[in-house]
């Protein structure tokens, strides 16, 4: 999952959802405990696992909640807009979210983490292609860089927690924004896309 395609995606979708500001911020701080949970597989690359924990006493911090009710409350109305499902846990201990993908090219795998034979259900991207239309969002490449409480690995490109992709000439993004001379956003995810594929095929020639 990419987190800058959700993110765009998210205030594209917010142009006709109607959902209050602490909404938003939980969504938001749903997507960050999510990239904070990923697990790393044997071969090295980062996921973002399908589900993921977060106590109530971390929402009511980060919200400025008082009571446990005005989470369950707010959760309900998210989970009601279509982009969350949550289980709770039988011992009283932090449920289980999972975050619905606006990025419909993504589907569910099962890795073994680097550091046992424990599995794990994570996202994957199935598509590369962008979509058609308004609802064209970055795509991701599952070797996107996760940064997991504000530790760095070592062979993190950017210390900003954004993987930085490699430049394209600018000859070629004139070729691109000449395929898209009245739309300035396609013209931005066109560029994008072949920098993800210029570094796609970097990390191939280095294999």
């Amino acid at each position: 999952m990419n987190y800058l395609t959700e993110l765009l995606a998210f205030y594209k979708w917010l142009e006709t959802a109607l959902i209050s500001p602490v909404q938003q911020a939980y969504w938001h701080l749903l997507m960050w405990a999510n990239n904070r949970a990923a697990v790393r597989d044997e071969l090295g690359d980062w996921y973002w696992p399908v589900a993921f924990n977060l106590p109530n006493t971390v929402v009511m911090r980060f919200l400025g909640l008082k009571k446990h009710y005005q989470v369950v409350h707010l959760r309900e109305q998210l989970i009601r807009t279509g982009r969350v499902q949550y289980e709770k846990h039988p011992a009283q201990k932090a449920g289980v979210y999972r975050l619905n993908p606006f990025n419909k090219g993504l589907e569910t795998i099962w890795i073994v983490s680097e550091k046992g034979c424990a599995r794990t259900q994570v996202w994957n991207c199935a598509d590369t292609s962008p979509a058609p239309g308004a609802g064209t969002y970055i795509n991701s490449l599952n070797n996107k860089q996760a940064f997991l409480s504000g530790s760095i690995p070592e062979d993190a490109p950017s210390p900003n927690g954004f993987n930085l992709l490699p430049e394209i000439s600018e000859e070629e993004k004139a070729a691109i924004r000449a395929r898209y001379p009245d739309n300035d956003v396609a013209a931005f995810y066109a560029i994008w896309e072949s920098r993800e594929k210029k570094q796609l095929e970097i990390k191939n020639l280095r294999r």
